[in-house]
């Protein structure tokens, strides 16, 4: 299964609730048709600081968070294919409009709608991610809680150390957090996923686009979801004496930096990583 991060700008003109319903409606219409899509999934930034959810918790899990952060992005979408082939391959368009001659071929498919330039400020911050599922996510028919977690390495560790720990012993621990519903942790590859997807002329092969890439990236090494009924759940979990205080000895060993962000998440194409079937679907 081949995982992408697609991080976003909105653009200037928009509010960040024009930019939601834009995204989460037109352009999400048109990327859950991507060919042969296995996953689609978009977190937008919510605007609910996490000191509302967490509390004085906040300041006691969040350490050196990068300064400037949120001005890089709005939201970020989740791309899944079986291969890269297929995803490189996206944007063909398919013969899935009906038409007065039966199916056509709907030219706005192989642009996702074409309103990228309106939407976003600049080209996504896209890349390939490695996924630890530690524990799959169940959705019930409503919206869930949902943390992503950010972190850097400690420079102590080696980086195969690094993420050996995260997915190992410290993800052991949050399993134990009453209430989870979900726990998946991403890190970031050096998989080329920009050339062939995006247009030769896009702003994110200039220098001044890479640099700018660059240094997001550089805020983390990794990124773990993570889902809860509500806030409360992982504010007890992290509040317990002997649960939150095993993790926070951990994590003075494995993060130089730790920090949280709530996301509103919308399923566009539930996340499938069973084999593909041999038939058509959508």
């Amino acid at each position: 299964m081949l995982k992408v991060f697609g991080f976003v700008r909105r653009h200037p003109r928009l509010s960040h609730h024009d930019y939601r319903a834009a995204h989460v409606g037109y352009h999400n219409s048109f990327g859950r048709r991507l060919r042969n899509i296995r996953g689609y999934v978009l977190n937008v930034r919510s605007q609910r600081p996490i000191e509302a959810s967490f509390g004085p918790l906040a300041s006691c899990l969040t350490r050196l968070e990068p300064a400037g952060f949120d001005a890089l992005w709005d939201g970020f979408g989740q791309l899944m294919f079986d291969s890269l082939d297929d995803y490189l391959g996206a944007r063909q368009p398919s013969a899935d409009r009906a038409g007065p001659h039966g199916l056509e071929v709907d030219p706005k498919v192989a642009r996702v709608g074409g309103d990228g330039p309106h939407l976003y400020a600049g080209s996504p911050f896209q890349f390939h991610v490695s996924e630890h599922v530690s524990m799959p996510v169940r959705r019930p028919e409503r919206k869930l809680f949902k943390l992503v977690q950010f972190a850097k390495r400690h420079p102590s560790l080696p980086v195969e150390a690094f993420r050996a720990y995260w997915t190992g012993r410290y993800a052991a621990h949050v399993l134990q957090y009453p209430g989870l519903r979900g726990h998946v942790v991403n890190f970031r590859t050096d998989l080329d996923v920009l050339t062939g997807f995006f247009e030769p002329g896009s702003d994110a092969f200039t220098a001044e686009g890479r640099a700018l890439r660059e240094g997001f990236y550089d805020s983390f090494d990794g990124m773990a979801e993570l889902w809860f009924d509500d806030p409360a759940q992982f504010v007890a979990a992290r509040s317990d004496p002997e649960l939150g205080g095993r993790l926070d000895r951990l994590e003075q060993d494995l993060f130089a930096s730790v920090y949280y962000r709530e996301v509103d998440e919308t399923l566009a194409v539930l996340p499938n990583r069973a084999p593909a079937p041999d038939f058509y679907q959508r």
